[in-house]
């Protein structure tokens, strides 16, 4: 178990930091260089996908999503490789994919620290609905292509990675306190058990 929150970790984490480094690339050269962006766009959405499917092939009944996630973007990051020119129109709907489904990974986070029974899971929520919200506006091209509106959504591609950061350390954080918990209820009760039967 405590293999898996790492490489959950670890690939959340992944996917993250390649959301801020590519945000950071849109604010940067919003229009200068866009068929560039097209490729490193496909290179980095076809990174995540596998680090995704690989997650999913290592542990199937944990990740599901994963496996459905890494196949869609893999898809998507291959098709703007190799026909960058003819997606250029369509950047802001494939980023608002990204940060929806992102957004739907937060859901499900924040709820599995509740699980474990973390007090504000609540911020975990408006922190998803955030990233929901820019998904959407990306979707439906509220930004458009403009020079400040394609900085605006590198601002929320950063947005999305720092705010996944942050919710899957606190969501392994909690896991790991109500593990530790867990095994200090088990060893207390052990040692009741052993004295009760010296009786």
């Amino acid at each position: 178990m405590k293999e898996t929150f790492k490489r959950v970790k670890a690939d959340i984490s992944l996917s993250a930091v390649l959301c801020i480094i590519l945000g950071f690339i849109v604010f940067v050269w919003p229009q200068e260089t866009i068929e560039l962006f097209c490729k490193i766009l496909a290179v980095v959405l076809m990174i995540m996908g596998v680090v995704n499917l690989i997650s999913y092939f290592m542990d199937q009944v944990s990740h599901r999503f994963s496996g459905i996630l890494g196949l869609v973007v893999l898809l998507v990051g291959l098709w703007i490789f190799l026909r960058p020119a003819s997606v250029v129109s369509l950047i802001p709907i494939i980023i608002g994919v990204i940060l929806v489904l992102h957004g739907i990974q937060d859901f499900r986070l924040a709820l599995e620290a509740r699980g474990h029974g973390y007090e504000k899971w609540w911020t975990m929520l408006i922190l998803a609905g955030i990233n929901l919200l820019l998904g959407v506006l990306c979707m439906v091209n509220a930004f458009g292509l403009a020079k400040l509106a394609t900085q605006l959504i590198g601002v929320a591609l950063i947005y999305d990675g720092a705010s996944d950061l942050w919710i899957v350390n606190r969501t392994l954080r909690a896991a790991r306190e109500a593990r530790e918990v867990g095994d200090a209820l088990e060893s207390d009760y052990k040692e009741v058990d052993d004295e009760t039967r010296g009786i």
